[in-house]
């Protein structure tokens, strides 16, 4: 699945003006495991582009990447239920700004794999299921 260039679309909601906390006092590092921070950070790539694509009304696009977000969001509710996901994508704003492309490309790989899945999941659902030879 194609989408917009994630390190463009990141440039959208990466900007200055969305990292800044609303208060003046920083807020303490919200802590994360390493499988949690790149998830936050396929997340806020993926929202990036689904902003991107609406302001560009490629819906294709948008419909793409609104799964990717979707499927982001689940595993973070799941891998950390507690999480400030509010707070958790503003801390790793700037850190995105040195790497989005390196880590797009494996937020891609991982969502396409997934992709892939669902895919023989549903070829496999569509094979008739084999009968039963037990005779009463």
């Amino acid at each position: 699945m194609r989408r917009l260039g994630i390190a463009a679309a990141a440039t959208v909601l990466v900007s200055p003006a969305a990292a800044a906390p609303p208060t003046k006092t920083p807020a303490p590092p919200i802590a994360m495991t390493a499988p949690v921070q790149q998830d936050v950070r396929c997340f806020l790539l993926f929202a990036a582009a689904v902003d991107a694509a609406g302001k560009t009304n490629n819906v294709q696009a948008r419909e793409a990447t609104s799964l990717a977000v979707m499927y982001y969001y689940g595993k973070l509710r799941v891998e950390a239920p507690t999480i400030d996901l509010v707070g958790a994508v503003r801390q790793e704003v700037a850190a995105m700004a040195l790497n989005a492309k390196e880590v797009g490309a494996l937020c891609d790989a991982e969502f396409a794999e997934r992709g892939k899945e669902l895919v023989n999941f549903g070829a496999a659902l569509q094979k008739e299921a084999p009968q039963s030879s037990s005779s009463s």
